[in-house]
């Protein structure tokens, strides 16, 4: 889409996490998990003039933004901007989540900073079928209960081990028709290793992660979120950020890499 104004419409909390509340009726139809939008501030304080945010909760007119504990100065500036401040918006961008499948089983794996991120999808995917949310607590930023969640989720917080995260999805890996990973840059490596050595093959459409670490310009063009992948380096802004692990990250020995 091209150019619009959005506008704050307030600041709530995820646990100790912020997020900022965005009025933008045209962009919220074609908004989805795991897309980000550009964002130029009034007044453009920020170097690179439009900043990506990505969305956590999406609503009929406005739009939750995560902002995370460590930002860029930009969007601590948003964080605390006064409502009805104006936003100009460019978007969305990127690779969004993948449809659910209906009646499916979902298993989403997030770092507890991170869960904001894919609230979006928890939403998406909680309207078509069954979800197994696990937290793995890192920070300790979240409660025990969120109430942010669909009903329909099962939430299970899970300590900041991953001996622990991974003796929890040890139990739902063969319920599961699909996973959702969200956490630090070197987590799709690490699960589509581990998938592997419970499944035959690590098959197109079975995992997928969203990475939105050093997604700054949303451009292509500062290099900080390149990202290692089985065929070498590739920018997540431009092919993700949300990444097929079967296509990037199975080892070449599958079948059909």
């Amino acid at each position: 889409m091209s150019g619009l104004v959005a506008h704050v419409a307030g600041q709530d909390t995820l646990g100790t996490l912020r997020l900022v509340r965005i009025h933008a009726p045209e962009l919220v139809p074609h908004l989805r998990s795991g897309h980000f939008v550009l964002a130029r501030l009034y007044p453009t304080w920020d170097p690179y003039l439009r900043v990506p945010l990505f969305p956590a909760s999406i609503g009929h007119t406005t739009w939750h933004t995560y902002v995370p504990p460590e930002t860029s100065f930009a969007l601590d500036i948003m964080a605390h901007m006064p409502t009805g401040t104006p936003i100009r918006l460019w978007g969305p961008y990127g690779t969004p989540v993948p449809p659910p499948l209906p009646g499916g089983n979902t298993v989403v794996v997030a770092q507890d900073a991170y869960v904001p991120y894919i609230l979006g999808a928890l939403q998406e995917y909680a309207r078509e079928g069954n979800v197994v949310l696990l937290v793995e607590e890192a920070d300790g930023v979240l409660p025990q209960e969120l109430s942010w969640l669909p009903p329909a989720v099962e939430y299970r917080h899970v300590p900041g081990d991953p001996d622990a995260l991974e003796g929890v999805l040890e139990s739902v890996v063969t319920w599961a028709d699909r996973f959702l990973f969200c956490g630090p840059a070197h987590w799709p490596r690490y699960f589509a290793r581990w998938l592997e050595t419970r499944r035959l093959t690590l098959q197109p459409g079975l995992a997928f992660a969203l990475v939105p670490d050093g997604v700054t310009c949303g451009l292509g063009v500062c290099d900080t979120c390149v990202l290692e992948v089985r065929q070498g380096r590739i920018r997540i802004c431009r092919k993700g950020p949300v990444l097929d692990l079967a296509r990037w990250f199975r080892s070449s020995g599958g079948r059909g890499a």
